[in-house]
């Protein structure tokens, strides 16, 4: 099941409470406000796509494509406000600063990936304070991450991959504290990855990949115990593999390949039993390969290439029997391929050239 819609299915039950006391705190918010706001910004984009045409104003936007709504307790009366605007993959090319986000402060997901957005992800976004899921991955964004954007402590999911996106990763990212999913893959961003990070300890995936981010891993990342992806690949990052990541005991997918680290391959990783894929290739790795990742009996994706890693191949490495992928070459790898591989009957690819 997608992050998205887990998320919602999970939230549902929480929502009428929750959007009842934003009813008490905005009861001035009409569903008419909310329809001409949304008008508004139909109005600015280019040629408005097929899936608008049913935005017109003689119509509740609550029948309208892509817009969800749900009646909130307000005193004795039960509004219907606007909840949900969710356009995926609809040929949108506008902006969202002129979407006017204080007229819809009910929305609780805004999922609007794979558009021509363009434009800077507004700081106007922090008003939404019942938002859980903010989707705005493969568009044109450019600027910087709003600072403000750390003032929306019911976000959940915050996804803004493959977009222009530029400066560093604010601090207050680390008041997300409700965050399950942070991915902020294939941007611009750079600078350290912020330690506050390390507060967000409900975080299941966090994906900072194919960027310029630099510095070192840092330890705050150790709290992520519940963490089950970690992708920090392709960035500058450097330094040694933190001892805390070996607290991270639920993570199935480790990806820190094309980077600038050094040190051994550290030996805690053999207490991640939980590892599916390990890629550590692309980097300056040092050492020799540890026998104790012959614990990682989940392991099927084991990818060490384009390091200077030495020494024998341990034969500890025939107990992964689960091992499909096994990549070892440009290294300085010696002595013989251990009998004990000939024993991986579901290994499909293996390059060490000894």
């Amino acid at each position: 099941m997608r992050p998205t819609l887990y998320l919602c299915l999970m939230l549902m039950p929480c929502l009428p409470l929750l959007l009842g006391c934003h009813a008490v705190r905005h009861g001035g918010i009409s569903l008419g406000s909310q329809r001409m706001a949304l008008l508004h910004w139909k109005a600015t984009l280019a040629s408005p796509p097929l899936q608008m045409s049913s935005w017109q104003e003689k119509t509740s936007p609550c029948n309208w494509t892509g817009i969800m709504c749900m009646a909130v307790r307000h005193g004795r009366r039960m509004p219907w406000v606007v909840t949900n605007i969710s356009l995926p993959d609809a040929g949108i090319r506008g902006q969202l600063g002129e979407l006017n986000f204080s007229a819809l402060p009910f929305l609780t997901h805004i999922d609007l990936h794979n558009n021509n957005l363009h434009g800077a992800l507004p700081a106007s976004i922090s008003s939404l304070t019942a938002l859980s899921v903010l989707v705005l991955h493969h568009n044109q964004l450019i600027g910087k991450i709003p600072y403000e954007i750390g003032s929306l402590e019911s976000l959940r999911l915050l996804e803004l991959s493959f977009n222009r996106l530029t400066g560093h990763i604010p601090p207050s990212l680390g008041n997300l504290t409700m965050l399950t999913d942070l991915l902020i893959n294939q941007n611009m961003v750079s600078g350290l990855v912020p330690e506050e990070i390390g507060r967000l300890v409900n975080l299941h995936t966090l994906q900072l990949s194919n960027s310029t981010l630099s510095g070192m891993i840092p330890k705050t990342l150790g709290n992520l115990t519940r963490l089950n992806i970690l992708y920090l690949f392709g960035n500058q990052l450097s330094g040694p593999i933190p001892q805390e990541l070996g607290r991270l005991v639920r993570l199935k997918v480790l990806g820190l390949n094309s980077n600038d680290f050094s040190g051994p391959i550290p030996i805690f990783i053999a207490n991640l039993t939980k590892m599916n894929q390990l890629f550590l290739y692309d980097n300056q790795i040092t050492g020799s390969i540890p026998p104790e990742l012959g614990s990682l009996t989940m392991l099927n994706q084991l990818v060490l290439h384009e390091n200077q890693i030495s020494g024998t191949i341990p034969p500890e490495l025939g107990n992964l029997t689960m091992l499909d992928t096994f990549t070892l070459f440009t290294n300085q790898i010696s002595g013989l391929i251990p009998i004990e591989l000939g024993t991986l009957m579901n290994l499909r690819e293996s390059r060490e050239d000894l």
